[in-house]
């Protein structure tokens, strides 16, 4: 099984490398990074009221 908090710390990682060390600009890779925080919280939503919609 996955460590949460390892994936979280390597993401947390690679997000300060992209920006720092990258070319890209801050327009270039907010959309895939907006939608990766979506995603995290739609999971956490769903989680909460899973029970409920079962």
């Amino acid at each position: 099984m996955i460590d949460i908090r390892k994936l979280e710390s390597e993401l947390w990682e690679a997000a300060d490398d992209l920006r720092a060390n990258s070319k890209l600009t801050s327009n270039q890779y907010c959309m895939p990074v907006l939608g990766l925080i979506f995603l995290r919280y739609a999971h956490i939503r769903f989680k909460a009221v899973e029970a409920v919609i079962m």
